[in-house]
Protein backbone atom coordinates (compact mmCIF):
# COMPACT_ATOMS: atom_id res chain seq x y z
CA UNK A 1 0.00 0.00 0.00
CA UNK A 2 1.31 3.45 -0.96
CA UNK A 3 1.69 6.33 1.46
CA UNK A 4 -1.37 8.00 -0.12
CA UNK A 5 -3.49 4.99 0.51
CA UNK A 6 -2.36 4.86 4.10
CA UNK A 7 -3.46 8.45 4.64
CA UNK A 8 -6.92 7.64 3.35
CA UNK A 9 -7.26 4.81 5.74
CA UNK A 10 -5.89 6.84 8.61
CA UNK A 11 -8.11 9.93 8.20
CA UNK A 12 -11.19 8.65 6.25
CA UNK A 13 -12.28 5.72 8.41
CA UNK A 14 -11.42 3.49 11.24
CA UNK A 15 -9.47 0.44 10.52
CA UNK A 16 -11.74 -2.58 10.22
CA UNK A 17 -11.62 -4.81 13.28
CA UNK A 18 -10.49 -8.25 12.93
CA UNK A 19 -12.99 -11.07 13.18
CA UNK A 20 -13.87 -11.95 16.79
CA UNK A 21 -15.39 -15.33 17.38
CA UNK A 22 -16.31 -15.55 13.73
CA UNK A 23 -18.37 -12.34 13.67
CA UNK A 24 -17.52 -9.37 11.58
CA UNK A 25 -17.66 -5.78 12.76
CA UNK A 26 -20.81 -5.20 10.63
CA UNK A 27 -22.72 -7.87 12.56
CA UNK A 28 -21.71 -6.38 15.89
CA UNK A 29 -22.97 -2.92 14.86
CA UNK A 30 -26.39 -4.39 13.97
CA UNK A 31 -26.84 -6.05 17.33
CA UNK A 32 -27.72 -2.88 19.34
CA UNK A 33 -30.45 -2.02 16.85
CA UNK A 34 -32.00 -5.42 17.42
CA UNK A 35 -32.29 -4.69 21.15
CA UNK A 36 -34.72 -1.79 20.44
CA UNK A 37 -37.23 -3.87 18.51
CA UNK A 38 -40.57 -4.96 20.06
CA UNK A 39 -40.07 -8.18 21.92
CA UNK A 40 -42.17 -11.15 20.90
CA UNK A 41 -43.18 -14.45 22.36
CA UNK A 42 -42.77 -15.04 26.05
CA UNK A 43 -40.89 -11.77 26.53
CA UNK A 44 -43.83 -9.75 25.07
CA UNK A 45 -46.32 -11.42 27.38
CA UNK A 46 -44.25 -10.66 30.43
CA UNK A 47 -44.03 -6.96 29.53
CA UNK A 48 -47.87 -6.36 29.60
CA UNK A 49 -49.19 -4.14 32.44
CA UNK A 50 -50.48 -6.10 35.40
CA UNK A 51 -54.31 -6.30 35.64
CA UNK A 52 -55.06 -5.89 31.91
CA UNK A 53 -57.96 -8.16 30.91
CA UNK A 54 -58.51 -9.92 27.66
CA UNK A 55 -61.07 -8.35 25.24
CA UNK A 56 -63.47 -11.23 25.84
CA UNK A 57 -63.66 -10.60 29.58
CA UNK A 58 -64.47 -6.90 29.02
CA UNK A 59 -67.58 -7.77 27.03
CA UNK A 60 -68.81 -10.15 29.74
CA UNK A 61 -68.39 -7.49 32.45
CA UNK A 62 -70.42 -4.92 30.51
CA UNK A 63 -73.16 -7.46 29.93
CA UNK A 64 -73.29 -8.28 33.61
CA UNK A 65 -73.49 -4.56 34.51
CA UNK A 66 -76.40 -4.09 32.10
CA UNK A 67 -78.20 -7.06 33.60
CA UNK A 68 -77.60 -5.78 37.11
CA UNK A 69 -78.98 -2.35 36.21
CA UNK A 70 -82.06 -3.91 34.65
CA UNK A 71 -82.68 -5.94 37.81
CA UNK A 72 -82.31 -2.85 40.01
CA UNK A 73 -84.62 -0.85 37.76
CA UNK A 74 -87.20 -3.64 37.84
CA UNK A 75 -87.01 -3.77 41.64
CA UNK A 76 -87.47 0.00 41.89
CA UNK A 77 -90.46 -0.09 39.53
CA UNK A 78 -91.98 -2.97 41.49
CA UNK A 79 -91.45 -1.14 44.77
CA UNK A 80 -93.02 2.06 43.40
CA UNK A 81 -95.93 0.08 42.03
CA UNK A 82 -96.39 -1.52 45.43
CA UNK A 83 -96.30 1.86 47.17
CA UNK A 84 -98.77 3.28 44.66
CA UNK A 85 -101.19 0.41 45.12
CA UNK A 86 -100.88 0.71 48.90
CA UNK A 87 -101.47 4.46 48.82
CA UNK A 88 -104.42 4.26 46.41
CA UNK A 89 -106.21 1.05 47.37
CA UNK A 90 -105.16 0.16 50.93
CA UNK A 91 -107.68 0.27 53.79
CA UNK A 92 -104.99 0.66 56.46
CA UNK A 93 -106.54 3.41 58.63
CA UNK A 94 -103.56 5.77 58.57
CA UNK A 95 -103.06 5.42 54.81
CA UNK A 96 -106.78 5.68 54.06
CA UNK A 97 -107.16 8.81 56.20
CA UNK A 98 -104.44 10.76 54.42
CA UNK A 99 -105.41 9.45 50.96
CA UNK A 100 -108.97 10.64 51.51
CA UNK A 101 -107.78 14.02 52.80
CA UNK A 102 -105.53 14.38 49.74
CA UNK A 103 -108.47 13.64 47.43
CA UNK A 104 -110.80 15.96 49.35
CA UNK A 105 -108.28 18.78 49.32
CA UNK A 106 -107.67 18.56 45.57
CA UNK A 107 -111.33 18.10 44.64
CA UNK A 108 -112.42 21.03 46.85
CA UNK A 109 -110.50 23.49 44.64
CA UNK A 110 -111.40 24.97 41.27
CA UNK A 111 -108.03 24.70 39.55
CA UNK A 112 -106.21 21.80 41.20
CA UNK A 113 -108.60 18.87 40.85
CA UNK A 114 -106.07 17.32 38.46
CA UNK A 115 -103.82 16.57 41.43
CA UNK A 116 -106.31 13.84 42.26
CA UNK A 117 -107.72 12.85 38.86
CA UNK A 118 -104.29 12.45 37.24
CA UNK A 119 -103.01 9.86 39.70
CA UNK A 120 -106.01 8.24 41.35
CA UNK A 121 -108.62 6.05 39.64
CA UNK A 122 -112.05 7.62 39.30
CA UNK A 123 -113.85 4.94 41.37
CA UNK A 124 -111.61 5.73 44.38
CA UNK A 125 -112.30 9.46 44.02
CA UNK A 126 -116.04 8.85 43.62
CA UNK A 127 -116.13 6.80 46.82
CA UNK A 128 -114.63 9.70 48.78
CA UNK A 129 -116.91 12.30 47.23
CA UNK A 130 -119.98 10.10 47.79
CA UNK A 131 -119.18 10.10 51.51
CA UNK A 132 -118.98 13.91 51.41
CA UNK A 133 -122.39 14.13 49.76
CA UNK A 134 -123.84 11.77 52.34
CA UNK A 135 -122.39 13.89 55.14
CA UNK A 136 -123.90 17.07 53.67
CA UNK A 137 -127.27 15.33 53.41
CA UNK A 138 -127.08 14.37 57.09
CA UNK A 139 -126.38 17.98 58.00
CA UNK A 140 -129.77 19.06 56.70
CA UNK A 141 -131.27 17.71 59.93
CA UNK A 142 -129.08 19.92 62.12
CA UNK A 143 -130.43 23.04 63.75
CA UNK A 144 -129.24 25.33 66.53
CA UNK A 145 -131.35 25.84 69.60
CA UNK A 146 -130.86 28.13 72.58
CA UNK A 147 -132.64 26.69 75.59
CA UNK A 148 -132.60 28.23 78.05
CA UNK A 149 -131.98 31.66 76.58
CA UNK A 150 -128.32 32.60 77.23
CA UNK A 151 -127.68 35.49 79.59
CA UNK A 152 -124.65 36.75 77.64
CA UNK A 153 -122.86 37.73 80.86
CA UNK A 154 -119.28 36.49 81.15
CA UNK A 155 -118.42 34.50 84.22
CA UNK A 156 -115.43 35.14 86.45
CA UNK A 157 -113.98 33.94 89.68
CA UNK A 158 -115.52 35.89 92.57
CA UNK A 159 -113.28 37.78 94.91
CA UNK A 160 -113.12 36.62 98.52
CA UNK A 161 -114.89 39.40 100.44
CA UNK A 162 -112.82 38.69 103.54
CA UNK A 163 -109.57 39.23 101.70
CA UNK A 164 -108.19 42.74 101.77
CA UNK A 165 -106.83 43.77 98.38
CA UNK A 166 -105.78 47.03 96.82
CA UNK A 167 -107.83 49.00 94.35
CA UNK A 168 -105.33 48.10 91.64
CA UNK A 169 -105.62 44.41 92.39
CA UNK A 170 -109.41 44.63 92.40
CA UNK A 171 -109.41 46.35 89.02
CA UNK A 172 -107.24 43.57 87.61
CA UNK A 173 -109.51 40.90 89.05
CA UNK A 174 -112.55 42.57 87.54
CA UNK A 175 -110.78 42.74 84.19
CA UNK A 176 -109.87 39.04 84.30
CA UNK A 177 -113.45 38.17 85.24
CA UNK A 178 -114.65 39.96 82.12
CA UNK A 179 -112.01 38.39 79.87
CA UNK A 180 -112.02 34.97 81.46
CA UNK A 181 -110.13 33.43 78.50
CA UNK A 182 -106.89 35.06 79.75
CA UNK A 183 -104.44 33.07 81.88
CA UNK A 184 -104.09 35.32 84.99
CA UNK A 185 -100.42 34.75 85.88
CA UNK A 186 -99.05 35.58 82.43
CA UNK A 187 -101.27 38.68 82.30
CA UNK A 188 -100.16 39.94 85.72
CA UNK A 189 -96.50 39.45 84.84
CA UNK A 190 -96.92 41.32 81.55
CA UNK A 191 -98.66 44.25 83.25
CA UNK A 192 -95.94 44.35 85.92
CA UNK A 193 -93.41 44.74 83.11
CA UNK A 194 -95.52 47.36 81.28
CA UNK A 195 -97.39 49.35 83.95
CA UNK A 196 -97.86 52.29 81.56
CA UNK A 197 -100.47 50.23 79.68
CA UNK A 198 -102.98 50.57 82.52
CA UNK A 199 -102.18 54.17 83.46
CA UNK A 200 -105.70 55.16 82.35
CA UNK A 201 -107.33 52.11 83.89
CA UNK A 202 -107.94 48.53 82.81
CA UNK A 203 -111.08 49.48 80.91
CA UNK A 204 -108.85 51.51 78.52
CA UNK A 205 -106.18 48.84 78.10
CA UNK A 206 -105.06 48.38 74.51
CA UNK A 207 -102.33 45.96 73.47
CA UNK A 208 -101.90 45.50 69.73
CA UNK A 209 -99.11 43.16 68.64
CA UNK A 210 -101.09 41.51 65.86
CA UNK A 211 -98.90 42.50 62.89
CA UNK A 212 -97.81 39.65 60.64
CA UNK A 213 -94.34 38.53 61.67
CA UNK A 214 -94.51 40.30 65.02
CA UNK A 215 -93.37 38.73 68.28
CA UNK A 216 -96.72 39.14 70.02
CA UNK A 217 -96.90 39.20 73.80
CA UNK A 218 -96.13 36.87 76.69
CA UNK A 219 -99.80 36.81 77.68
CA UNK A 220 -101.43 33.45 77.15
CA UNK A 221 -104.97 32.19 77.10
CA UNK A 222 -106.05 29.42 79.43
CA UNK A 223 -105.86 27.15 76.38
CA UNK A 224 -102.16 27.93 75.93
CA UNK A 225 -102.48 30.22 72.89
CA UNK A 226 -100.53 33.47 72.64
CA UNK A 227 -102.56 36.67 72.83
CA UNK A 228 -101.57 39.41 70.39
CA UNK A 229 -104.48 41.81 70.97
CA UNK A 230 -106.16 42.89 74.19
CA UNK A 231 -108.67 45.64 73.35
CA UNK A 232 -110.58 46.25 76.56
CA UNK A 233 -112.59 49.26 75.43
CA UNK A 234 -114.02 47.26 72.51
CA UNK A 235 -114.32 43.96 74.37
CA UNK A 236 -111.98 42.11 72.01
CA UNK A 237 -109.16 39.56 72.28
CA UNK A 238 -107.13 38.06 69.42
CA UNK A 239 -105.00 34.95 69.91
CA UNK A 240 -102.61 33.10 67.63
CA UNK A 241 -103.66 29.48 67.17
CA UNK A 242 -101.09 26.97 65.98
CA UNK A 243 -101.08 23.25 65.38
CA UNK A 244 -99.67 20.52 63.17
CA UNK A 245 -99.16 22.23 59.81
CA UNK A 246 -101.35 25.27 60.42
CA UNK A 247 -101.39 28.75 61.93
CA UNK A 248 -104.15 31.31 62.24
CA UNK A 249 -105.86 33.87 64.45
CA UNK A 250 -108.89 33.66 66.68
CA UNK A 251 -110.83 36.82 67.55
CA UNK A 252 -113.09 36.72 70.62
CA UNK A 253 -115.75 39.44 70.78
CA UNK A 254 -117.50 39.80 74.12
CA UNK A 255 -120.55 41.70 72.85
CA UNK A 256 -122.41 39.86 70.04
CA UNK A 257 -124.37 43.00 69.16
CA UNK A 258 -121.15 44.43 67.69
CA UNK A 259 -120.96 41.64 65.09
CA UNK A 260 -122.82 42.08 61.83
CA UNK A 261 -122.45 41.77 58.06
CA UNK A 262 -120.88 44.40 55.84
CA UNK A 263 -121.85 44.24 52.16
CA UNK A 264 -119.78 45.29 49.14
CA UNK A 265 -121.05 48.61 47.81
CA UNK A 266 -120.99 47.27 44.24
CA UNK A 267 -122.68 43.94 45.04
CA UNK A 268 -124.24 42.45 41.93
CA UNK A 269 -121.52 43.63 39.58
CA UNK A 270 -118.27 43.50 41.54
CA UNK A 271 -117.15 42.59 45.04
CA UNK A 272 -114.61 44.32 47.27
CA UNK A 273 -111.60 43.22 49.27
CA UNK A 274 -112.41 42.71 52.95
CA UNK A 275 -110.22 45.62 54.03
CA UNK A 276 -112.29 47.98 51.88
CA UNK A 277 -115.58 46.63 53.26
CA UNK A 278 -114.17 47.21 56.75
CA UNK A 279 -113.20 50.79 55.93
CA UNK A 280 -116.55 51.57 54.32
CA UNK A 281 -118.28 50.40 57.48
CA UNK A 282 -115.78 51.96 59.94
CA UNK A 283 -115.25 48.46 61.36
CA UNK A 284 -112.82 47.45 64.05
CA UNK A 285 -112.33 43.93 62.70
CA UNK A 286 -113.49 41.90 59.70
CA UNK A 287 -113.23 38.46 58.09
CA UNK A 288 -114.67 37.15 54.82
CA UNK A 289 -118.07 35.45 54.91
CA UNK A 290 -120.16 34.32 51.88
CA UNK A 291 -119.13 32.27 48.90
CA UNK A 292 -119.57 33.67 45.41
CA UNK A 293 -119.80 32.61 41.78
CA UNK A 294 -116.25 31.79 40.73
CA UNK A 295 -116.11 30.25 37.22
CA UNK A 296 -112.63 29.01 36.42
CA UNK A 297 -111.38 30.80 39.54
CA UNK A 298 -111.96 34.15 37.84
CA UNK A 299 -114.96 35.40 39.81
CA UNK A 300 -114.92 39.03 40.92
CA UNK A 301 -117.02 38.50 44.06
CA UNK A 302 -120.01 40.34 42.65
CA UNK A 303 -122.42 37.40 42.56
CA UNK A 304 -123.08 36.07 46.06
CA UNK A 305 -124.02 32.41 46.40
CA UNK A 306 -126.73 31.73 48.95
CA UNK A 307 -128.74 33.68 51.46
CA UNK A 308 -127.56 37.18 52.30
CA UNK A 309 -129.32 39.33 54.89
CA UNK A 310 -127.57 42.40 56.33
CA UNK A 311 -129.14 44.61 59.00
CA UNK A 312 -132.51 43.04 58.25
CA UNK A 313 -132.33 43.70 54.51
CA UNK A 314 -132.45 40.66 52.21
CA UNK A 315 -129.98 40.92 49.35
CA UNK A 316 -130.14 37.34 48.05
CA UNK A 317 -132.26 34.24 48.57
CA UNK A 318 -131.33 30.72 49.56
CA UNK A 319 -129.42 28.51 47.17
CA UNK A 320 -130.14 25.25 49.01
CA UNK A 321 -128.10 22.42 47.53
CA UNK A 322 -126.99 21.36 51.01
CA UNK A 323 -126.05 24.85 52.21
CA UNK A 324 -127.15 25.93 55.71
CA UNK A 325 -128.29 29.30 56.99
CA UNK A 326 -125.79 30.91 59.38
CA UNK A 327 -126.68 34.11 61.16
CA UNK A 328 -127.74 36.20 64.15
CA UNK A 329 -131.28 36.93 65.18
CA UNK A 330 -132.35 40.16 66.83
CA UNK A 331 -131.41 38.73 70.23
CA UNK A 332 -127.80 38.41 68.97
CA UNK A 333 -127.88 34.64 69.08
CA UNK A 334 -126.11 32.67 66.35
CA UNK A 335 -128.34 30.14 64.57
CA UNK A 336 -127.17 27.50 62.13
CA UNK A 337 -129.53 25.43 60.00
CA UNK A 338 -132.70 27.22 60.99
CA UNK A 339 -135.00 28.45 58.20
CA UNK A 340 -136.01 32.07 57.76
CA UNK A 341 -139.53 31.03 58.84
CA UNK A 342 -138.20 29.76 62.16
CA UNK A 343 -135.76 32.57 62.86
CA UNK A 344 -135.95 36.25 61.99
CA UNK A 345 -132.38 36.96 61.00
CA UNK A 346 -130.85 40.41 61.27
CA UNK A 347 -127.62 39.23 59.56
CA UNK A 348 -127.16 35.89 57.80
CA UNK A 349 -125.29 34.04 55.06
CA UNK A 350 -125.42 30.50 53.75
CA UNK A 351 -122.57 27.98 53.64
CA UNK A 352 -121.40 24.51 54.74
CA UNK A 353 -120.59 22.57 56.82
CA UNK A 354 -121.81 23.19 60.36
CA UNK A 355 -119.08 22.10 62.77
CA UNK A 356 -120.58 22.60 66.26
CA UNK A 357 -124.30 22.39 66.96
CA UNK A 358 -125.72 22.80 70.46
CA UNK A 359 -122.35 22.13 72.03
CA UNK A 360 -121.59 18.96 70.03
CA UNK A 361 -118.90 18.40 67.42
CA UNK A 362 -120.80 17.42 64.26
CA UNK A 363 -117.70 16.83 62.14
CA UNK A 364 -115.83 13.61 61.54
CA UNK A 365 -112.28 14.66 60.81
CA UNK A 366 -112.09 16.25 57.37
CA UNK A 367 -115.68 15.21 56.48
CA UNK A 368 -114.96 15.50 52.76
CA UNK A 369 -113.58 19.05 52.83
CA UNK A 370 -109.86 18.31 53.06
CA UNK A 371 -107.11 20.65 54.29
CA UNK A 372 -107.71 24.25 53.26
CA UNK A 373 -107.41 27.83 54.53
CA UNK A 374 -110.46 28.31 56.81
CA UNK A 375 -112.83 31.03 57.98
CA UNK A 376 -115.21 30.07 60.79
CA UNK A 377 -117.80 31.79 62.99
CA UNK A 378 -119.05 30.55 66.37
CA UNK A 379 -120.63 31.60 69.63
CA UNK A 380 -120.31 30.58 73.27
CA UNK A 381 -123.12 30.18 75.78
CA UNK A 382 -122.27 33.54 77.37
CA UNK A 383 -122.60 35.30 74.00
CA UNK A 384 -118.93 35.64 73.10
CA UNK A 385 -118.54 35.47 69.33
CA UNK A 386 -115.60 33.67 67.75
CA UNK A 387 -114.16 34.65 64.37
CA UNK A 388 -111.46 32.17 63.35
CA UNK A 389 -109.20 32.29 60.30
CA UNK A 390 -106.57 29.66 59.45
CA UNK A 391 -103.96 30.53 56.82
CA UNK A 392 -103.08 27.90 54.25
CA UNK A 393 -101.47 26.77 50.99
CA UNK A 394 -98.10 28.14 52.11
CA UNK A 395 -95.46 25.45 52.53
CA UNK A 396 -93.17 26.09 55.47
CA UNK A 397 -95.71 28.33 57.18
CA UNK A 398 -99.27 27.00 57.12
CA UNK A 399 -100.94 24.46 54.84
CA UNK A 400 -104.41 24.94 56.27
CA UNK A 401 -106.49 22.52 58.30
CA UNK A 402 -109.66 20.46 58.43
CA UNK A 403 -113.07 21.56 59.65
CA UNK A 404 -112.65 18.99 62.42
CA UNK A 405 -109.62 20.82 63.81
CA UNK A 406 -111.55 24.11 63.66
CA UNK A 407 -114.31 22.48 65.72
CA UNK A 408 -111.74 21.35 68.29
CA UNK A 409 -110.31 24.87 68.58
CA UNK A 410 -113.68 26.50 69.16
CA UNK A 411 -114.98 23.82 71.49
CA UNK A 412 -111.86 24.42 73.57
CA UNK A 413 -113.01 28.02 74.05
CA UNK A 414 -116.58 27.07 74.88
CA UNK A 415 -118.38 27.38 71.55
CA UNK A 416 -121.87 25.88 71.44
CA UNK A 417 -122.62 26.87 67.82
CA UNK A 418 -120.11 27.15 64.95
CA UNK A 419 -120.00 26.88 61.19
CA UNK A 420 -117.52 26.93 58.38
CA UNK A 421 -117.62 29.94 56.05
CA UNK A 422 -116.09 30.48 52.62
CA UNK A 423 -112.36 29.84 52.87
CA UNK A 424 -109.48 29.10 50.53
CA UNK A 425 -107.87 32.16 48.98
CA UNK A 426 -110.71 34.34 50.36
CA UNK A 427 -109.67 33.75 53.99
CA UNK A 428 -108.40 36.93 55.65
CA UNK A 429 -108.65 38.91 58.91
CA UNK A 430 -108.43 42.69 59.26
CA UNK A 431 -107.92 44.56 62.57
CA UNK A 432 -107.82 48.35 62.78
CA UNK A 433 -107.36 48.62 58.99
CA UNK A 434 -104.37 46.24 58.99
CA UNK A 435 -104.21 42.77 57.44
CA UNK A 436 -103.09 40.53 60.29
CA UNK A 437 -103.13 37.17 58.49
CA UNK A 438 -101.37 35.79 55.41
CA UNK A 439 -103.90 35.23 52.60
CA UNK A 440 -103.13 32.61 49.97
CA UNK A 441 -104.53 34.82 47.20
CA UNK A 442 -102.42 36.18 44.36
CA UNK A 443 -102.04 39.41 46.33
CA UNK A 444 -101.81 39.93 50.08
CA UNK A 445 -105.10 41.85 49.95
CA UNK A 446 -107.20 38.73 49.58
CA UNK A 447 -109.87 38.21 46.93
CA UNK A 448 -112.85 40.33 46.00
CA UNK A 449 -115.82 39.09 48.01
CA UNK A 450 -119.51 40.02 48.30
CA UNK A 451 -119.59 40.55 52.07
CA UNK A 452 -117.77 40.16 55.37
CA UNK A 453 -118.54 39.60 59.02
CA UNK A 454 -117.45 42.82 60.69
CA UNK A 455 -117.08 43.98 64.30
CA UNK A 456 -118.15 47.51 65.15
CA UNK A 457 -116.34 49.70 67.65
CA UNK A 458 -118.06 49.62 71.02
CA UNK A 459 -120.65 52.34 71.65
CA UNK A 460 -119.11 55.40 73.26
CA UNK A 461 -121.84 55.54 75.91
CA UNK A 462 -121.55 52.03 77.23
CA UNK A 463 -119.35 49.01 77.83
CA UNK A 464 -118.70 46.26 75.36
CA UNK A 465 -120.75 43.70 77.27
CA UNK A 466 -123.95 45.63 77.89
Amino acid sequence: MSNKAKKIVLFGSKKPNKKRNGTSSVTQKAAPAALNTKPTGAVATASKPIGTKKPGKKKMTRRHLRQRRLVIAACVVAMLAGLYCTAVFSNIPFVKKWRDIYIETAMDTYTHKWLATLFIPRPVIDEVMDRKRAYIAEQQELQSSWEPTPSFSPSGEPTDDDETISEEEQAQLDFLARFDEIEPKSFSEYIDQHPELVADGYDKLLINEASVGGEGTSIMTKNGDQLVVVDAENGLLIAVVKGDGYEGKLAMIKNPAQVRLGVATSLGSHGQVVSQIAKDNHALLAINASGFADPEWKGNGGQVVGLLIANGKKYNGRVGNGYLNIGFDYDDRLYIGASTKEVEYRDAVEFIPAIVINGEDVTDGSTGFGIQPRSVIGQAENGTVFLLTIDGRQVGYSLGTTVGVCADILLGYGAVQASNLDGGSSTIMIYRDEIITKPSSATNLGRYVPDAFIVDYAPADGGADD
